[in-house]
């Protein structure tokens, strides 16, 4: 397991509003290298709940999708303020992720192999 994975797993027990069951059932399905960009996105909504006690997400499903972070949570109790703070964060890091390579988190460009869509960095990337 690399350390970029590690980071990963030790999400839920790092930040457990986020996550209140615990794991994901079917863990972080996504590239190591959007390691970071996950981890910093966990700390800003962790910073946004502590503005209101009562306030709860789940995060639902962590993954790669059409070559982009996909995000998914349900979110309880939260004014119309903080779920618009929480979307923009989301998306933030979605759009972060578009040119960060997902395998090894260098800058990268979307590839595009047989209508596989992902980020990649020059060292990573796979030629026709």
């Amino acid at each position: 397991m690399t350390e970029d994975r590690a980071r990963l797993n030790s999400l839920p027990a790092a930040y457990p509003r986020l996550f209140p069951k615990g794991p994901l059932h079917w863990g972080f399905e996504l590239g190591d290298g959007w390691s970071q960009v996950v981890t910093l996105l966990c700390e800003r909504l962790a910073t946004i709940l502590q503005e209101a006690p009562g306030a709860s997400i789940e995060v639902l499903q962590v993954k790669e999708k059409f070559g982009g972070l996909r995000f998914y949570y349900s979110h309880h109790g939260v004014s119309d303020e903080m779920a618009t703070a929480l979307r923009n964060a989301v998306e933030l890091a979605a759009t972060a992720s578009l040119q960060i390579c997902e395998r090894c988190g260098r800058r990268g460009e979307m590839q595009d192999k047989a209508g596989w869509l992902r980020v990649v960095c020059s060292v990573c990337r796979i030629d026709p």
